[in-house]
C-alpha cells in the first residue's frame, strides 16, 4: 500500500468512528409526563426513574391511581421499557424516545392504549 492509500484508509476510518456514532444513548434516569386514556377517561401521569448502583427503580403515578413501583426498566437504543406491578399485575409501558419527548403504549390486564409524554427539564 502506498502512502496516499495509506492515509486515505486512515482518513476514511476515522470519519466512520466519527459520523456513524449515532444520538447519545437514552438515559432512563429522571421524570417523565405522560398523557393516555383508559376505557375513555383521560388520564395524566408521571413516570420517575431512579438508580442504585446498576439497577434501577421509581414508581409510577396517575390522577386515578396509587402510585406503583417499578419493577425493571431496559434501555434499547432510544426505546425504553418499564414494567412496573398493580394489584390487577404488571404494567408494561414500552415507548420511543425523539429528543424529550416520547410515545408509546402500554399493557395490564388485557387492557391496551397508546401514550404521549415528555421528560421534565432537570
Amino acid at each position: 500500500m502506498n502512502r496516499k492509500s495509506a492515509l486515505l484508509a486512515v482518513a476514511a476510518l476515522a470519519l466512520a468512528a466519527c459520523g456513524s456514532s449515532g444520538p447519545p444513548p437514552l438515559n432512563p434516569v429522571g421524570t417523565f409526563d405522560f398523557t393516555t386514556s383508559v376505557e375513555g377517561t383521560a388520564v395524566q401521569g408521571t413516570i420517575t426513574i431512579t438508580r442504585n448502583g446498576d439497577a434501577y427503580g421509581g414508581t409510577v403515578g396517575t390522577n386515578v391511581t396509587e402510585p406503583i413501583g417499578i419493577r425493571s426498566v431496559v434501555v434499547e437504543g432510544m426505546a425504553m421499557t418499564v414494567v412496573g406491578d398493580t394489584p390487577d399485575g404488571p404494567v408494561t409501558m414500552t415507548v420511543t424516545f425523539t429528543g424529550d419527548t416520547f410515545a408509546g403504549s402500554w399493557t395490564l390486564a388485557g387492557m391496551s392504549g397508546t401514550m404521549t409524554g415528555k421528560r421534565r427539564v432537570q
